[in-house]
């Protein structure tokens, strides 16, 4: 079984990414918390991105996303191409654990588990690492609580949105 459509775009699933990049863009600036335990709500959209179009994709959806969001939007760090490469694997890592998959709660929460240890614990700590200059092993012991704490709430989130979304005739949108 081929689990992946082509890699040509239609415009209607232009027009849905388009919706996706700048739904993440908005979530990004929302967060809930302060300081090492800031709970932000990005990732509801990048899961959909995984979920409706797949890993290439999604892969490069959310690459250009975080291109888009470093121009329009820029943060006090300002761009890194790491984060750019991270957002990327990102995508490619929701599109293939997402796409095409019934959703189970074991399913979202490997999702989730793969995302928190590959993106946001080794290779986003390992970009700040380069950025501060502060020891890769000090960073990553200090993120290692937030990242915990966030496999828990992304999990039940995107479980319960992913869900709703399989029930209802969104399920439909990038097929």
């Amino acid at each position: 079984m081929n689990r992946t459509k082509s890699t040509s775009i239609t415009v209607h699933e232009l027009t849905w990414m388009a919706l996706l990049i700048a739904m993440q863009m908005v979530l990004s600036k929302l967060s809930v918390g302060s300081g090492i335990l800031q709970v932000g709500f990005s990732f509801i959209a990048i899961g959909l991105m995984g979920y409706y179009f797949g890993p290439i994709k999604a892969m490069f959806a959310n690459a250009a996303a975080d291109i888009i969001a470093n121009v329009l939007l820029p943060t006090g760090g300002g761009f890194f191409w790491g984060f750019t490469l991270s957002a990327l694997v990102a995508g490619l890592i929701y599109g293939f654990m997402l796409y095409n998959r019934k959703v189970t709660l074991l399913n979202v929460f490997l999702t989730v588990l793969l995302i928190t240890v590959v993106i946001n614990t080794l290779m986003n700590t390992f970009w700040i690492s380069m950025m501060t200059h502060n020891p890769f092993w000090v960073m990553l012991l200090t993120r290692l609580p937030k990242e915990g704490i966030s496999l828990i709430y992304q999990t039940g989130i995107l479980y319960f949105i992913l869900k709703w979304v399989s029930n209802t005739r969104f399920n439909k949108i990038g097929r």
